[in-house]
């Protein structure tokens, strides 16, 4: 287990690293803020506790973008099309974010139900984008120096913080049932606050027939619930409006895609952006694959090396060979023609050998740095399945796994798991974990913690500690310790293959969208066709 600090002289710049991380904001900051947004749209859209999963299959439609990015990679190798890419998802996502703020509470009938069509429509669209990025913007920072590849994951995971953030102070309103009766003089209710697993009966006395009950709640359903002395009484469920609505905080997300256009465009065409640019010929060097169309490339970009390494050992040479003539003239001008003769013999010797020494440890530093074929497939599959549990699986189940405990503990699951994402991420800026085992071992353990989430999850509407706090304060720690050693892992999976090159970066993003899909597909069959996961009335 290796672990080492980061120095500052790492020849980094701190305003690229800011613009990086702005520019990485944009990649999953409206799919993050849907997601916090969940405890209000669950209770106001008719597809109640299922949305996550519905939301999490429609996202993976968006796997057309990174497909239709790898083809153009591969049909176009001398082409870098990342950066036309990019400008094209900022544009894109902040447009989706704008449509968001106005259409989100759209409903339309589909067959007997109804269903968000507007909401699952904009979702398509953007996780096409949002998808896209995994591959697109990863590619785009082969561009730059290696230093910078952590930002771009710290912009990604801010991307959920600031959401979350923001629907913390959104404070979502309580949920409240009430009685509708007819014929009744006294009826005992259940009053259900956002811990709806906590009731408190209250003695109402009502008016009797025609009342009325009013209120500046919204009526989302109701459900009957029994005749006394041949009345008819049933619970509705009422939903305080959150301190600002969902219509604004869709409009501040989309005021984030301006700063990542802005930032993407000093990133390509400022002069102090451009000193961190390198030449992504040179950092080609998969080892994952050989394909015909990435030869030649590697055959100039070996030669233009090749003149290169020659240009610097003349330089050096000349160099030494002025040094020891300085010396030469200074300690040995009373020496004879034959002493002369020695000291040049003795000169062009220590020349050729610092040459060689040179030449010999930049091999060696070459081959430390590289990962064998195995090597790089097994961190690849790695990254698979971290994607399918943490990206897809667990968030589609989080209702099930948090809400039974209350609405209360729901909310905050989905907002902590949100600021622990960039938190583990900023912490591989200053802690790096090259070794396969370290890895491994981090990965085993998010697993296990997710394995617990799931087992809850399985459980609802009545996991164990149901009506205990304690039981809600666990799942929210088990969504903390999960994701903080899942998304770490992740990021230093990442932060390797970086080490391999630009065609690296692209498979890192195709198997981080590989794990997602089939994470969502499973979560999708369990919850809405098998009906593993069961949710529970509000009333």
């Amino acid at each position: 287990m290796r672990f080492n600090l980061r120095s500052s002289q790492d020849n980094s710049k701190f305003g690229v690293h800011v613009l990086v991380v702005l520019l990485g904001i944009t990649s999953w900051s409206i799919m993050n803020g849907l997601w916090v947004e969940l405890p209000i749209l669950v209770v106001h859209l008719p597809e109640g506790w299922t949305l996550p999963s519905y939301l999490t299959i429609i996202c993976q439609f968006g796997n057309i973008g990174p497909l239709v990015f790898s083809l153009l990679v591969y049909l176009t190798p001398r082409k870098k099309i990342e950066t036309p890419t990019a400008f094209v998802i900022v544009v894109a996502l902040t447009l989706c974010a704008a449509l968001y703020g106005f259409l989100w509470q759209q409903r339309s009938p589909i067959g007997s139900k109804e269903h968000s069509v507007a909401l699952m429509s904009l979702t398509l669209c953007q996780s096409i984008f949002a998808a896209t990025t995994s591959m697109a913007y990863l590619a785009f920072m082969s561009h730059l120096k290696a230093q910078y590849i952590g930002s771009i994951f710290i912009g990604m995971s801010l991307s959920g913080l600031i959401p979350a953030l923001a629907a913390i102070g959104q404070v979502p309103g309580e949920v409240e049932c009430v009685t509708n009766a007819s014929n009744i003089t006294n009826v005992s209710l259940v009053y259900e606050t956002r811990n709806f697993s906590q009731s408190i009966l209250l003695d109402l006395n009502l008016l009797g027939p025609g009342m009325e009950m009013t209120s500046n709640h919204n009526v989302d359903s109701a459900r009957h619930l029994q005749n006394v002395n041949g009345s008819e009484v049933s619970l509705r469920h009422y939903n305080e409006e959150p301190s600002f609505s969902v219509k604004y905080f869709f409009l501040m997300l989309a005021s984030l895609g301006g700063f990542s256009f802005l930032s993407l465009v000093l990133l390509i065409h400022h002069p102090y952006c451009k000193t961190e640019h390198v030449d992504t010929k040179k950092e080609d060097n998969c080892r994952l694959v050989q394909i015909n169309s990435f030869t030649n490339d590697s055959k100039d970009t070996q030669a233009e090396e090749t003149v290169e390494r020659t240009q610097f050992d003349q330089k050096q040479l000349s160099t030494v060979h002025t040094e020891l003539q300085r010396h030469q003239q200074s300690d040995c001008k009373e020496d004879d023609a034959s002493s002369d003769k020695s000291i040049e013999d003795e000169s062009i010797d220590f020349e050729k050998n610092a040459a060689f020494n040179s030449l010999e440890l930049e091999d060696k530093d070459e081959k430390e740095g590289q990962l064998s074929r195995a090597e790089s497939w097994y961190l690849l599959g790695l990254l698979a399945w971290i994607n399918m549990l943490q990206t897809s699986f667990v968030l589609a189940i989080q209702v099930f796994s948090s809400l039974p405990y209350g609405l209360f503990f729901y909310n905050g699951a989905t907002k902590a798991e949100n600021i622990v994402d960039p938190i583990a991420c900023f912490l591989t800026m200053w802690v790096r974990v090259k070794s396969l085992r370290v890895i491994s071992l981090l990965t085993l353990l998010g697993t296990l913690f997710s394995a617990y989430i799931i087992i809850v999850a399985a459980m609802s509407p009545n996991p164990f500690l149901v009506k205990q706090t304690a039981g809600g304060i666990l799942i929210i720690a088990a969504w903390v310790i999960s994701t903080a050693l899942n998304v770490f892992a992740k990021v230093t999976i990442a932060s390797v293959m970086r080490s391999q090159g630009r065609i690296s970066l692209i498979y890192t993003g195709g198997s981080t969208q590989t794990g997602t899909l089939i994470g969502a597909v499973l979560a999708y069959v369990m919850i809405n066709e098998l009906r593993l996961f069961k949710d529970s009335p509000w009333c």
